[in-house]
């Protein structure tokens, strides 16, 4: 055996070392330990999730079949996203220089360029090759950003929604220039993962909690998730959604979550109180198939679109699609079956494209 393949055949063991822990951590609900005097989803060991949430419960069988499939489809995915969705880096970095707030820039997956009235706000910011603890295995892009790092303009707000590796990537946040001028926005118990990678302005925040900074209001709320950086810290940490709030648009962006028949128009009646009523839903649609293992942590395209009328969101752009392949559907069928549901709703938007949120969304290929 040369030493290449070595390598080869040690990295695949560790994969798969690695793939059954999580597996495993996966099996079953972490002990419900309610904390006494806090609310529901606080306990003893962690968080869970919303009363009346689609739970999780896939046989240890189909769990195992079903990761190995997605693990050959994320790690080498053979899978390409039509050009035409794929703005040219080029045009991807006229457009971002020329517009003026507020407007929205679609780096990939979760992550966006939020401007409004001044203040940059950057969400789950990914750009590394890879989803994944390490940089020789796991879920590997489809395509390089149109937008990097060396492209953000100064951050004033970075908001992470939860601990995976596709939306919390440290060493994004570790090159993350000017970081000593901007406040990192993070779910309870994940605070301690910004200040390693830098960061010294630090919110952690509870659903429901407020957070103001140079005029842009922000409200954490509660997603229907789950969250892990390991096998040993499942649940440990909180996931949320939120609604940021400035130059007079109110944006809405789902995080990860499955659907819930009464949370997301509760979200939807607290949001239209305390911030007015809104305008943007950014709304994740891929990582749903198959529905038997991923029910009850991701939501189908026709339950994004349900989030978004719920929430009562005037457009709905889809996000998380298109750049990871995290499970087993095809890469354009989250958008398919989303814009079929949302019909003049659904605002698109290309991988590294910049809109101007006052103006109509430019034309999209069909």
């Amino acid at each position: 055996m040369t030493q290449a393949s070595g390598r080869r055949d040690r990295s695949g063991k560790t994969f798969w070392a690695l793939a059954a822990a999580f597996l495993l951590a996966q099996c079953g609900p972490p002990p419900v330990r309610p904390q006494p005097g806090k609310p529901w989803h606080h306990l003893q060991d962690g968080f869970r999730n919303p009363p009346g949430s689609i739970a999780r419960t896939v046989p240890m069988g189909e769990r195992w079949r079903v990761m190995r499939q997605i693990v050959r489809r994320s790690g080498s995915p053979r899978q390409s996203l039509p050009p035409a969705w794929l703005v040219p880096r080029a045009d991807a970095r006229a457009q971002l220089a020329r517009a003026s707030a507020p407007s929205i820039s679609w780096i990939g997956h979760a992550s966006f360029l939020i401007r409004l009235d001044g203040v940059t706000i950057l969400t789950d910011p990914i750009f590394s090759e890879r989803a994944s603890p390490v940089r020789f295995f796991g879920p590997k892009r489809l395509h390089a950003p149109r937008l990097t790092l060396d492209d953000m303009p100064p951050i004033d707000m970075v908001v992470i929604s939860h601990a995976h590796y596709d939306h919390l990537d440290m060493p994004s946040l570790r090159q993350l220039p000017n970081k000593e001028r901007t406040l990192a926005v993070v779910p309870l118990g994940l605070g301690r993962y910004l200040a390693d990678a830098g960061f010294t302005q630090i919110r952690e925040v509870d659903w429901y909690e407020e957070v103001r900074h140079k005029g842009v209001q922000l409200i954490a709320y509660p997603a229907v998730h789950w969250a892990n950086r390991s096998p040993f810290d499942v649940n440990r940490t909180l996931w949320m959604s939120y609604a940021v709030k400035g130059g007079g648009q109110v944006i809405y962006h789902s995080g990860d979550t499955e659907w819930h028949d009464q949370l997301f128009a509760q979200i939807g009646e607290d949001m239209t109180r305390r911030l007015g009523a809104c305008d943007l839903a950014l709304l994740s649609v891929g990582a749903y198939a198959p529905r038997s293992f991923m029910r009850g942590a991701h939501a189908d395209p026709e339950g994004a679109w349900r989030i978004g009328r719920a929430i009562g969101c005037r457009a709905m752009t889809p996000m998380h699609w298109g750049t990871f392949v995290l499970s087993l559907e095809p890469v354009m069928e989250p958008l398919e079956r989303f814009r079929a549901a949302a019909g003049k709703a659904a605002r698109l938007m290309r991988i590294g494209e910049t809109q101007n949120l006052t103006a109509p969304p430019p034309q999209i290929p069909e």
